[in-house]
């Protein structure tokens, strides 16, 4: 077996076999992780509550949520989780990337906005009137 490890074509084969193993391991481990493609997301800004009584007599509090125009969001689907009721809405953004939508929540809720898909671009802001410019605590 020794001489078997100390022939050189059999050195060069075992190098040739391991040594890409290794630099596809290392590379792996240290490459960044493939993700969608990083989005400037503009705060976008919840207006006064709402509240609206259903055909059942219970009060629902939602909130208008606006964007302004952001070329990098063009007509893509904006996700908003309201993720203390455990609920939410989805929006296309207009061609120019704005949106506009409401959502049900009440004041300090964790909002989550997700952009372009559920595992895409992402920012948490608490429910509150005006710019939300705040991240969630």
């Amino acid at each position: 077996m020794r001489h078997l490890l100390r022939s050189r074509p059999i050195v060069r084969l075992m190098a040739a076999l391991v040594f890409p193993i290794l630099l596809i391991a290392v590379v792996s481990c240290s490459a960044p992780a493939v993700t969608s493609p990083f989005v400037p997301i503009p705060p976008p800004t919840f207006g006064p509550p709402t509240p609206e009584i259903d055909s059942d007599g219970v009060t629902h509090t939602y909130w208008k949520v606006t964007s302004p125009p952001s070329s990098q969001l063009s007509d893509l689907w904006v996700y908003l989780t309201n993720i203390d009721m455990g609920f939410g809405t989805i929006v296309l953004a207009a061609p120019d990337g704005s949106y506009t939508t409401r959502i049900e929540g009440q004041q300090g809720d964790r909002i989550v906005f997700n952009f372009g898909s559920l595992e895409g671009q992402a920012m948490c802001r608490p429910l509150r009137e005006g710019v939300a410019d705040t991240p969630c605590q």
